[in-house]
């Protein structure tokens, strides 16, 4: 077996030289955990030296895409530890945006909190016309920190994306259409990797490459600004809370004195 994942349900379709993958966490609505980012980052890797492979799909077999991260096994985890799995949730998005291979990601009917930053990963996302992408982050006491800020804003605009994220609204497919972050189900996977295959190589990969230089720049000046404030929101431990709709979240005022006797402690990611 060319792939043997505990998280990941990897397919080779050797008709367009793509591959399938499966985010496979059903019982815990595909919430990303650290066994998740390894087996990302190391087929990741794998793909770096397989030029050969046009395209990859990035999905689940469950009507939910991800739901986020799996905050069960983040409240386990020293700050150190952590830190360091936040950090490889960067790298892995990152890397997937380098790859040479085009990479679509099929949301399905939707995704929340960071599984729309792992989106974010994806040349091309699809979605269903009854889906709709909840942007719960601040709910969940979660600052955006892989480009659910700043890419967001390049791909949609800043006033979408400033909305839709401080409002934590629900957005739903029309308005995800109109507004280019992705594309409807008209446009299938297997359609995409059969018009992905009958493109020269070559051609492909400099396209991609070009327009990955448009944003690199940015994107990693802007990842360790996103990164800061991720960081900084952290010290509350709000992210524990259980109910998105607490009322036990720190007070502003509190958080002020936090920060300021605990931030300048914070690793780096």
């Amino acid at each position: 077996m060319l792939f043997n994942y505990n998280t990941l349900k990897v397919i080779l379709d050797t008709s367009t030289r793509s591959i399938k993958v499966f985010l496979n966490r059903p019982e815990d609505n595909n919430r990303l955990n650290i066994e998740m980012l390894f087996e990302l980052e190391g087929l990741a890797s794998w793909l770096t030296s397989h030029l050969e492979v046009n395209s990859v799909v990035i999905s689940s077999e469950t009507d939910e895409f991800c739901s986020g991260f799996d905050l069960n096994e983040l409240k386990i985890m020293s700050d150190e530890k952590r830190y360091k799995y936040l950090a490889r949730f960067q790298r892995v998005i990152q890397s997937y945006k380098a790859l040479p291979q085009t990479i679509i990601c099929d949301l399905r009917n939707g995704a929340s909190s960071m599984g729309i930053e792992l989106a974010l990963a994806a040349d091309i996302r699809l979605i269903n016309k009854e889906g709709q992408l909840n942007f719960n982050f601040l709910k969940e006491a979660w600052v955006p920190m892989c480009g659910g800020i700043s890419l967001l804003a390049e791909l949609v605009g800043k006033s979408n994306a400033w909305q839709w994220v401080l409002s934590s609204k629900k957005v739903e497919s029309d308005r995800l259409i109109n507004s280019g972050f992705v594309l409807d189900y008209s446009d299938s996977c297997d359609e995409l990797m059969k018009t992905i295959s009958e493109q020269s190589p070559v051609a492909r990969i400099q396209a991609k490459r070009a327009f990955y230089d448009t944003v690199h720049k940015q994107f990693d000046e802007s990842i360790h600004f996103d990164t800061a404030c991720a960081q900084a929101s952290m010290k509350t431990d709000d992210w524990r809370l259980e109910n998105e709709d607490s009322e036990e979240f720190t007070a502003a005022r509190d958080f002020s004195t936090n920060v300021k006797t605990n931030y300048t402690n914070t690793p780096h990611m």
